[in-house]
């Protein structure tokens, strides 16, 4: 009897104080105007929020609970410019992971997204990569997707969406990749567009991606700067030593990759988004607002 009385005794004590623990710690409301998405969008050089090309289109009726926010920055390139393209790009990154930070504070809850399109997506894909290798302030469980856009770091272990591709960006891929963030970016290309699908044995163009990257070069990326560098070097040492290298920056290897630069230039291959087809009746830009849209 005193046994029964016991556990009846215990069991009500256990009741009380989990009632007490329910209704004491109830679930916390997100502040009002949080989206369950927030779309950082970054056009490419000469764009900007007001005009941003494709990123417009790519990021248009996402649905009431996705935010899109536009980035600024110079979208600059040469030295005549606002900025040489490595400074532009550098704002780039840095005013998206402001603005990424900034709502995460206010919305704890809410889920960042990531997309650009050329210089765009070459700042998206840097953010999403220190993101995804723990170099940055936002927890790579807070991004719920990332698509690229003719990316100049591309890379082949990227989700390539779209045909076969035989090369990488011209300004040389991102030596720790996407981390884990990788298993939700995307990286779309047409094939004949030398901004995201050098060919891997055109070193001069290669290296004079590598010099426009690194234009205006940030400190803290001196290690990463050094890699590349190594990465070109050693990729030409493996063709054969000294007389190969001398064969492929060779004034013949130069002009032929001039000229293959010029025709790319000529032929627009870097502005046919909106046609280039990723899927059979689905282009690259309807590919990119589907993704974004179904992450709400």
């Amino acid at each position: 009897m005193r046994l029964r009385a016991l556990i009846a005794g215990v069991a009500a004590t256990l009741m009380a104080i989990g009632s007490v623990v329910v209704t004491a710690a109830p679930a916390a409301a997100a502040p009002p105007g949080c989206p369950k998405i927030y779309v950082l969008a970054i056009p490419g050089t000469w764009a900007n929020g007001t005009s941003p090309g494709i990123m417009g289109e790519v990021t248009s009726g996402l649905g009431p609970e996705t935010r899109v926010q536009f980035v600024g920055y110079n979208a600059t390139a040469f030295p005549w410019e606002k900025a040489v393209y490595g400074k532009s790009k550098a704002q780039a990154v840095a005013n998206t992971k402001g603005l990424a930070i900034s709502m995460l504070r206010r919305c704890p809850g809410t889920r960042i997204a990531l997309t650009g399109y050329s210089q765009g997506a070459d700042a998206a894909g840097d953010v999403a990569s220190e993101i995804g290798t723990g170099r940055a302030e936002i927890r790579p469980g807070q991004v719920a997707g990332v698509v690229l856009i003719a990316d100049p770091r591309r890379s082949r272990r990227d989700n390539l969406i779209g045909p076969a591709l035989n090369g990488e960006g011209s300004g040389g891929p991102r030596l720790d990749g996407m981390g884990w963030v990788l298993p939700r970016a995307f990286t779309i290309c047409q094939p004949s567009d030398l901004y995201c699908n050098v060919p891997r044995d055109y070193f001069i163009t290669r290296i004079v991606g590598y010099l426009a990257e690194t234009s205006d070069p940030t400190p803290s990326q001196i290690a990463q700067y050094q890699a590349e560098a190594g990465a070109i070097v050693a990729e030409l040492t493996t063709l054969g030593g000294p007389g190969k290298i001398v064969d492929e920056l060779s004034n013949t290897r130069a002009r032929e990759q001039i000229r293959a630069f010029d025709q790319f230039l000529q032929s627009g291959a870097h502005g046919v988004y909106r046609s280039f087809q990723v899927r059979p009746g689905v282009t690259a830009v309807e590919w990119a607002h589907g993704f974004l849209a179904g992450l709400a």
